[in-house]
């Protein structure tokens, strides 16, 4: 399969979430042989990070497939990045091709104006089973499931004295952004967990790294992050510059455990990149992330079903998303910092669940079965 016969539309050389959905997709079919083409949308953010470049640039295409194209874009970015693909060209290769959406989603029922939008297309992929769930029950279109690959490649390592990180300490980690619905990272949740974690254990070694942007100076919830992170001294510290795909992929690597108290979670990149990484990851169980978390392999914090407050989420009206226990995820993570032999062990499992089921090549492969059996 060549450019010509399958081309995939996103964001590559985009630091956001849905541009890893792309670049993830892109390795996936080349681990099974099979080479598409890409389109930027927008051309967006071209020439910030050198390893994109090396990797994507040389694949990039003016025009759609006639034959079959896979979008890498959320519902209600349709309408524009048609117009786009209008003004590239390819109207005509979109009638006569076999199109397939692969959105995003992190509620448990997917709004009705978005489906609507989904129609368009002749076939839905799910990222996880949770996606599958929310959007089956609102279109007509076939909803595969079908997970994300996750397998890092970094272009150069970078150690804790690179970011700052205490070379001794037990690390737990988390990132999000400010910009985009923080409630549903729950980030506080997690500072709570380690401001007790620290009370209980006023000598251990640990260490917190909270990586976040979005949310200017004046922003209260912003304002209350860093005053939290100010009273825990040198055992927290705050990343807000860009950092480049390799530095993400390095900070994931330096931490102990990855640790998300998520209110809901379409995939949960975060964990997964912990987990091909060897490390503990801890979070919330629910949603998106239990495609690839299971009892053996992480540590899944309890928690109950709550309303989705007013505002704190698109199109959460009606909707529920969970609530963690902070005292259980205190618990988890204290387990970990007393057993490094059992943290170990545990990220090792981890490590194999993620390759063996989510690599690059096993995602790669269930694609092509899929497109062969649409031939």
């Amino acid at each position: 399969m060549t450019p010509a016969d399958l081309v995939l539309v996103g964001h590559p050389f985009s630091a956001i979430g849905m541009a890893e959905h792309v670049r993830s997709a892109f390795r996936a079919f080349r681990a099974a042989g099979l080479t598409p083409g890409l389109i930027d949308i927008y051309g967006m953010d071209r020439n910030k990070d050198p390893d994109f470049e090396r990797e994507f640039a040389g694949h990039v295409v003016p025009t759609l497939s006639p034959k079959t194209n896979l979008f890498c874009i959320n519902a209600d970015e349709v309408e524009q990045a048609m117009g786009v693909l209008e003004h590239l060209g390819s109207g005509p290769a979109f009638q006569s091709a076999y199109n397939i959406i692969y959105p995003a989603w992190e509620l448990a029922n997917y709004p009705e104006p978005w489906a609507k939008i989904l129609d368009r297309f002749d076939e839905v992929w799910a990222p996880s089973r949770f996606i599958q769930d929310a959007i089956t029950p609102v279109t007509e279109r076939p909803v595969v499931h079908m997970p994300l690959a996750v397998e890092l490649t970094m272009s150069s390592f970078l150690g804790r004295r690179h970011f700052g990180i205490p070379e001794d300490a037990f690390v737990c980690l988390f990132f999000f952004d400010f910009s985009s619905y923080a409630e549903r990272k729950n980030p506080f949740a997690m500072l709570e967990a380690f401001e007790k974690l620290v009370a209980a254990r006023p000598h251990a070694p640990l260490h917190a790294v909270v990586k976040y942007k979005g949310g200017d100076d004046g922003n209260p919830a912003r304002k209350a992050l860093e005053a939290r992170l100010k009273a825990l001294g040198g055992q927290a510290q705050a990343i807000t510059r860009q950092l480049s795909d390799n530095e993400i992929k390095n900070l994931v690597r330096c931490c102990d455990a990855f640790v998300s108290l998520h209110r809901s979670e379409g995939f949960g990149r975060g964990p997964a990149e912990a987990m091909i990484m060897g490390r503990a990851a801890v979070a919330t169980n629910y949603s998106g992330n239990l495609d690839f978390m299971t009892p053996d392999t992480s540590l899944l914090v309890d928690c109950e079903l709550i309303p989705v407050a007013e505002g704190a989420y698109l199109f959460g009206e009606g909707q529920v998303w969970a609530d963690p226990s902070v005292d259980h995820a205190v618990e988890l993570i204290g387990g970990l910092l007393d057993d490094p032999r059992s943290r170990r062990d545990l990220g090792e499992r981890a490590r194999r669940h993620i390759r063996t089921n989510f690599s690059n090549r096993a995602t790669g492969l269930r694609y092509a079965a899929r497109l062969e059996a649409l031939a």
